[in-house]
């Protein structure tokens, strides 16, 4: 008798811990490159080379005795001179003179259409025509009733009731031949006249253009003395000087110079500019600076103690004027405000905000800001 036994095939164990020992090895292989990666990443960052320090141009501050000289440019204008324009409203007609026109006391300078005036005269000289008549009759009747009163003749009411009359009439009379004359007044205005012998220095009007009464049509210039008018920056202003000496000299032709004195100063300042117009009167001026020359006006102040800058030194903090300085210790930037005495051409002359020996940012100052590190130029 034959016996079968039937043996169950278990799983070949080996096969399976073989592969995943091989897939460990990989995982670990992979960890391993991953890592050596992240630390040459962290290698190559901490390597990193620092910015560059910025070099910067400066100066060392020092005082100056200066004897500070401010220009401006202005104009000539007369020393006297008044707005011309008609006393009534209208719509002008004819303008005789431009601007440079020499005028004698008395020229007829523009006219108004008159037609208005010319009507509002002849309705005047009809009533008052009126009046005259209505007058003269009231008058007579009045003087008639006071010849009869004394006989009885009439009543003391119609005596008064005729003197009323009369007054009245009297009082219409009186009120028609004032409007006469103020229609004859108004005629006359129609003619705008000079009432001085001068120049013609500016007109604001022209022909068919409709004025309003006391609007300005001409500006006269009164022959005689001159002033040059300049506009002055305050803080000139705030430097008292006892005797200002003022030299005024064209500015196409320099050697063409007079001196002036100070004539007045407005009380306040352009709302815009900031500035104060000033007028100096010429002293015996030649004939080359004439009305509407352009001209330099130059004025010496004391002498000071100054420290003075070139203007590409000036930055701003909010809206006071400042500059630069560099920190001898940190090697950093500082923001100092100063107060500025004057400006010239290329240059700022400052009376307060930095110490002899500060070093001072003279260019590039748009680009930059407090605390930065600098290095100064070399050569400096």
């Amino acid at each position: 008798m034959m016996t079968f036994s039937i043996r169950q095939k278990r799983p070949d164990s080996t096969g399976r811990f073989s592969r995943h020992r091989v897939w460990l090895r990989w995982l670990g292989i992979w960890i391993l490159i991953g890592g050596l990666t992240a630390c040459d990443d962290d290698n190559r960052q901490m390597t990193v080379e620092p910015k560059p320090i910025r070099p910067v141009k400066t100066m060392t501050v020092s005082s100056v005795e200066t004897t500070p000289i401010v220009s401006q440019v202005g104009d000539i204008e007369a020393y006297q001179q008044t707005l011309l324009g008609f006393r009534i409203a209208g719509r002008v007609l004819e303008r005789r003179v431009d601007v440079g026109d020499h005028v004698r006391q008395g020229d007829l300078l523009a006219t108004l259409d008159p037609s208005n005036a010319n009507n509002t005269l002849k309705q005047a000289t009809a009533e008052l025509d009126n009046a005259k008549s209505a007058a003269e009759l009231a008058k007579r009747n009045f003087e008639r009733m006071k010849k009869l009163l004394p006989n009885g003749a009439i009543s003391q009411s119609r005596y008064d009731q005729s003197r009323s009359d009369w007054q009245a009439a009297a009082s219409q009379l009186e009120r028609a031949q004032a409007a006469v004359n103020d229609a004859q007044d108004n005629l006359r205005f129609t003619h705008l006249i000079a009432p001085q012998d001068g120049v013609i220095s500016e007109t604001s009007a022209n022909p068919g253009q409709v004025v309003s009464a006391g609007q300005q049509v001409f500006k006269l210039a009164y022959n005689g003395q001159l002033d040059a008018v300049f506009e002055v920056p305050e803080q000139v202003l705030q430097t008292r000087i006892e005797d200002p000496q003022i030299t005024v000299s064209l500015l196409s032709n320099p050697n063409v110079k007079v001196r002036a004195k100070f004539r007045d100063v407005t009380p306040q300042a352009d709302p815009y500019t900031r500035t104060y117009r000033v007028r100096v009167t010429l002293i015996d001026p030649p004939e080359l600076m004439g009305l509407g020359a352009i001209v330099r006006g130059q004025l010496q102040l004391p002498t000071i103690d100054q420290v003075v800058v070139p203007k590409a030194a000036l930055t701003r903090q909010g809206d006071q004027p400042a500059v630069y300085v560099v920190d001898k210790q940190t090697s950093q930037l500082q923001l100092k405000l100063i107060q500025v005495a004057r400006y010239s051409d290329d240059s700022i002359h400052i009376s307060g905000g930095l110490n002899a020996g500060d070093q001072v940012v003279i260019a590039g100052v748009d680009q930059l800001r407090p605390g930065l590190k600098v290095r100064l130029m070399q050569g400096e």
